[in-house]
């Protein structure tokens, strides 16, 4: 916080610690100009605009890397009837599908941001303005309209390979025995990610 001394005659500015401040006077003039408050506002918009678009594409390489890797391990493990084998694959599409929530959530944050700092008081101010985000719509709405196709194929991508290789690594006698760490550590991340998609849901 900085605050001006309140000296007679004096005019000097101090920063909160109390220490004299010089170059205060030239970073005041700059900072309090209506110019400057625009560019700020407008890099930082910019800035959050570019880092949604970041997360959506590390979100899609997410997606594929789980598709893929869980699919093939899922293979091998048939082929092999093994057991441990069987149950990597929901534990790297669980861990993935819980990176993709999070990525939603960070990206659901961000445009909920812009909505309600920029593009609501915009719109107000200016008739017939809609941003991005504001045209997007209420999130509980926006919730339920990508609910089918969207949200239900994620959470079959993080979930199906639990549905399938669990009674498949079941059904292999002796040989599930070796699979029940695996498969223990499975379950906490089915949880995990069951309670971060109910806690982050208007947000994703």
């Amino acid at each position: 916080m900085i605050e001006e001394a309140n000296e007679p005659g004096g005019s000097e500015m101090t920063t909160s610690d109390g220490e004299p401040d010089c170059d205060l006077p030239e970073v005041a003039g700059i900072i309090t100009g209506a110019e400057f408050a625009g560019d700020l506002l407008l890099a930082e918009y910019r800035t959050l605009r570019d880092e949604i678009l970041k997360k959506m594409d590390h979100r899609t390489s997410l997606v594929v890397c789980s598709v893929t890797v869980s699919s093939a391990v899922l293979g091998f493990g048939i082929e092999r009837r093994s057991a441990s084998l069987l149950l990597v694959s929901p534990l790297v599409s669980l861990l993935l599908g819980i990176l993709i929530v999070f990525y939603n959530m960070q990206i659901g944050v961000a445009s909920e941001y812009l909505r309600k700092r920029y593009e609501q008081p915009l719109s107000r101010r200016f008739k017939g303005f809609i941003g991005w985000h504001e045209g997007m719509g209420d999130p509980n709405i926006r919730l339920f309209q990508r609910l089918v196709p969207y949200h239900l194929p994620l959470i079959l991508i993080a979930i199906a390979p639990v549905i399938v290789a669990v009674p498949l690594a079941a059904a292999l006698g002796s040989a599930f025995v070796a699979g029940l760490p695996v498969l223990v550590v499975v379950v906490c991340l089915f949880a995990v990610y069951l309670f971060e998609l109910v806690k982050n849901r208007k947000l994703l």
